[in-house]
């Protein structure tokens, strides 16, 4: 709000309660949530307790959210305590450097981010935050700059160092944005490569066909049976993962998903079991739904090992200890065995047992949750009975590319 570049549909207020250094962390944290709780009381709004780097109060005040922040009021990243703490000298960077007509030209960047799902730092998107969007409008002074040369010459650990500190070479990332307030951190660590390469594939898209579209929420109208029949048209074996998950931060429970998606993914690609595509998404009820669509979910009885040349005699002898049946073909051992498991639905629910799940690496949050309360479903069945919500998600699987707006 105070650095004027906040959309007007994604608004929120931050109320930063700024405390001299020579207090401790638990008074900060004591009268921070003091004092917010009395400001909310006072406009008779709702409240709750959330956690970032500390406790924080979020207000529910005539619709709108507002959190009363405690944090310390430092004057440079040195005297930094948390990372709370840098968002002040974030403000005032932006407020000294930006523009009246910079500041629209980040408005018009956020707008474009939110539309083609780049925009937002928070783990669930893993995208582009609000004060990087600033900086690479300082950088560029316009969008149309910004897309022009984000679509031809950005590429892996692309640096920019508004401040010209020298330190880009510290970082790994896709994109690396130095912070002006503090040399040693990047603006750009939350962003991922995913995210990274579809910003660019969608400036890319504008630049050929431009569109006020661009700028719109984008609303996806899809009929059961036609997800039904794109389903089936790819002639793959999906599965919907369902399981409850705790009320928890955003930040929190989707790396819990999203660690448990790939275990599931590197597990059943070991049992032989291809994967195509994958998702996960968690509904309004709280329920999660990890998506896996496998190339076939049905394999033979047996499976071939491949072992080394004849002429190699110890690794020969160590192949042939491991499978005692082994035989020759051509100038290679391999040897036959069963399988530990021929369908997907049978290595699932197997996996998932307690007695086994050490196979798999769990959110902490969500394991006890998928051995004793989940359901395995074929797409089709989810498709049959779920809400709009869900077939937005589902679409979204099918047709990944979907928000570059080709």
């Amino acid at each position: 709000m105070a650095k004027k570049t906040s959309l007007m549909d994604k608004a929120d207020i931050d109320i930063f309660m700024t405390f001299p250094l020579s207090y401790s962390e638990d008074e900060l944290k004591e009268y921070g949530l003091e004092l917010g709780k009395h400001c909310i009381d006072e406009v008779n709004g709702d409240f709750e307790i959330r956690y970032a780097s500390h406790p924080y109060i979020t207000g529910l005040i005539d619709g709108f959210e507002v959190d009363f922040v405690p944090c310390y009021n430092i004057r440079d990243a040195s005297e930094l305590k948390s990372a709370v703490d840098r968002t002040i000298l974030h403000t005032d960077y932006i407020q000294g450097h930006l523009t009246d007509d910079e500041a629209k030209e980040v408005l018009l960047l956020k707008k474009f981010m939110a539309s083609v799902n780049t925009y937002g730092a928070n783990y669930k998107v893993s995208g582009f935050s609000g004060y990087l969007c600033e900086l690479l409008i300082l950088k560029y002074h316009s969008f149309e700059k910004l897309i022009d040369v984000a679509s031809r010459k950005w590429q892996n650990n692309y640096k920019i160092d508004l401040e010209n500190y020298g330190t880009g070479n510290n970082f790994k990332d896709p994109l690396v944005v130095i912070d002006p307030v503090d040399k040693n951190r990047n603006v750009a660590a939350a962003l991922s490569m995913q995210k990274f390469s579809e910003f660019i594939i969608a400036c890319r898209n504008f630049l050929e066909n431009p569109s006020k579209e661009y700028f719109q929420d984008k609303t996806i109208n899809v009929r059961k049976e036609e997800l039904t029949d794109s389903f089936e048209k790819r002639g793959t074996k999906c599965y919907v993962l369902s399981f409850n998950v705790p009320r928890l931060p955003d930040d929190v429970i989707y790396p819990q998903i999203n660690k448990t998606m790939n275990s599931f993914i590197r597990v059943s690609q070991m049992y032989g079991f291809n994967i195509i595509e994958s998702n996960y998404y968690i509904d309004p009820d709280n329920r999660a739904h990890i998506i896996l669509e496998y190339e076939i979910d049905q394999l033979s009885n047996v499976k071939i090992h491949h072992g080394p040349q004849v002429r190699y005699y110890d690794n020969g002898i160590n192949f042939k200890n491991k499978y005692p049946n082994a035989y020759i073909r051509d100038n290679k051992w391999i040897s036959i065995s069963e399988r530990k498991y021929v369908s997907v639905k049978d290595m699932i629910e197997n996996i998932v047992k307690k007695e086994n799940r050490s196979i798999l690496k769990l959110g902490k949050n969500v394991k006890d949750e998928i051995t004793e309360n989940h359901s395995l479903e074929s797409v089709f069945d989810v498709i049959e009975k779920e809400n709009d919500e869900d077939f937005h998600q589902l679409f979204m699987h099918l047709n990944p590319d979907y928000k570059l707006r080709r």
